[in-house]
């Protein structure tokens, strides 16, 4: 079963899959004119995030815990990013940073060449939605009722609004 939304860049289809459980998933490349694969990658569980595609890397998140970045002509890992939780929320990548939440109640900024943490900003519940990115702040919504901006930067909140019910 398709656990993600595929991306389609340059010709090729970026898409996970997995079955029903905690199984081994699975990522693919696929040729968007012949349906032919170019190339898989397993990840530790299936579930996970719709993937994302900037500067020759492909970055989704897993159930696994882990964000991953591929070399998205050969599917060659380039580094792996552990949280402590599941992450279902998609990587937004602006000026050389990859954001994403996790179910370990955390929004990441991990640097897209390296996978190095930039910083991290916590939560009161887990965060299931993408975050956007405008004007320098980074907005994501979390399990927790509440709508952050958060400084892209420095992680710093810069307001928080309190919607009635999760936002995913």
């Amino acid at each position: 079963s398709i656990v993600s939304s595929p991306t389609i860049v340059d010709g090729t289809v970026f898409v996970g899959s997995g079955g029903s459980g905690f199984e081994i998933g699975n990522f693919y490349a696929v040729n968007a004119e012949t349906g032919q694969e170019e190339w898989s990658f397993e990840t530790g569980e299936s579930g996970g995030s719709s993937p994302t595609v900037a500067d020759g890397r492909v970055f989704f998140g897993s159930s696994d815990e882990n964000l991953y970045a591929l070399d998205t002509e050969t599917g060659r890992k380039e580094w792996i990013f552990e949280t402590e939780g599941s992450i279902g929320s998609s990587p937004t990548v602006v000026g050389g940073t990859v954001f994403f939440g996790s179910f370990d109640d955390n929004l990441y900024a991990v640097d897209a060449e390296t996978g190095d943490q930039e910083w991290v900003f916590q939560t009161d519940d887990f965060i299931g939605s993408s975050p956007t990115i405008s004007g320098g702040t980074v907005f994501v919504g979390g399990v927790d009722n509440n709508l952050y901006a958060v400084d892209a930067e420095t992680g710093d909140q810069q307001w928080v609004f309190e919607t009635g019910d999760s936002v995913y």
